[in-house]
């Protein structure tokens, strides 16, 4: 097992069935000890038992590469399960990875990091910390600069019975489109603020620049404002300060409907490079013998985007950078799933992240 705390960068990802398709895919040894995977279940009705299944797959995967998991479920507004709360949905989620999956199963029990915010509650903190000390790992503290004052993190602190340097701290921003003197001041104090009672496992900040949505098509740049964030802050001292980000996601959530477009957030050094194209129109005249929807043709145009590009990393980068390839050239299958872009440039993502603290 890799130790706890042993990574170089943090990446929150959704528990979607684009990022975990990203992460089954995700076998690069090189890369899973350099990278921190952190799962955000949000479901505001409540967690399905196929939902948990898909968790705990993801979880049982990186677990056999010796990677153990962060997870988040403060999202879930109305869980069922133990206790009910985060807690509830995270103590029935390491109850099923106790067992092992069938007979011929050795890699059980799985454990896991859990997150404790600095807004829950102190019952779910005071649950959570009892199951940080039964998983073994410990756990993170993920905080905003709002709530990073002294007299929250002595209380979560207290109840949650672990020393810091049991806990990786997160403070997180959410989204930052720019690196302003004021916000790398307000990072700063609250780090200074939380490092006052002991040194911390890690501490990371947790920031994304990818806004909501797009308004513009064909390919562009966009800075990467998480980068410029962390790096402000490894200059004025913070050496040991961990990079983290949301994948190529817009940090916080919203509904979902079906654009009528087709976008790629890929990740380059310092910057995003965004290949969008509108959906084609279905009455368009297509290739004979074509078995491909518009979204699936315009998903292969956006690839050519990237391919064509001075971004573009080659196919050994990643699963993701291969089948983005695969696509552009007229290979590949399954293009037309809403999924399919975030999956490959998440795929990409992970790679990229190892490789730019690595620089």
């Amino acid at each position: 097992m890799i130790p706890s705390g042993g990574f170089s960068a943090l990446v929150a990802l959704r528990a979607k069935q684009g990022e975990l398709e990203a992460l089954e895919a995700w076998d690069r040894m090189e890369q899973v000890r350099g990278l921190q995977p952190l799962l955000e279940l949000e479901s505001p009705g409540g967690v399905s038992p196929s939902k948990l299944d898909t968790i705990e797959t993801a979880v049982r995967k990186l677990h056999q590469l010796h990677r153990p998991v962060m997870i988040d479920v403060s999202g879930v507004a109305h869980p069922h399960g133990l206790g009910g709360g985060s807690a509830g949905v995270l103590g029935e989620l390491a109850d099923r990875l106790a067992d092992p999956v069938d007979l011929l199963d050795e890699h059980y029990p799985v454990p896991f990091i859990p997150v404790v915010h600095g807004e829950a509650t102190d019952g779910e903190v005071t649950v959570l910390g009892r199951l940080c000390h039964e998983l073994g790992l410990g756990g993170a503290l993920r905080i905003r600069t709002a709530t990073a004052n002294r007299q929250n993190i002595e209380q979560i602190l207290e109840r949650l019975h672990l020393d810091t340097a049991e806990l990786d701290l997160i403070v997180d921003l959410q989204y930052v489109p720019e690196a302003t003197e004021r916000l790398i001041e307000h990072v700063a104090t609250a780090i200074s603020t939380s490092a006052e009672f002991g040194p911390f496992r890690t501490t990371s900040v947790l920031s994304g620049s990818i806004p909501s949505a797009l308004d513009r098509t064909s390919t562009w740049h966009q800075p990467r404002a998480e980068e410029q964030l962390w790096q402000s802050l490894v200059r004025g001292g913070l050496a040991d300060l961990r990079l983290g980000d949301y994948g190529v996601v817009h940090p916080l959530s919203r509904n979902g409907y079906r654009s009528k477009h087709v976008a790629v957030k890929y990740t380059c050094f310092d910057h995003w490079l965004y290949s969008r194209e509108r959906t084609q129109d279905t009455q368009a005249e297509t290739p004979k013998r074509s078995k491909e929807g518009p979204r699936a043709r315009t998903f292969r145009a956006v690839c050519r985007n990237l391919v064509d590009s001075d971004g573009f990393t080659g196919p050994d980068f990643s699963w993701g950078d291969q089948e983005i390839l695969n696509a552009a050239e007229g290979r590949g299958r399954a293009l037309g799933a809403t999924s399919k872009p975030v999956a490959l440039a998440t795929s990409h993502h992970l790679a990229y992240l190892v490789s730019r603290v690595a620089a």
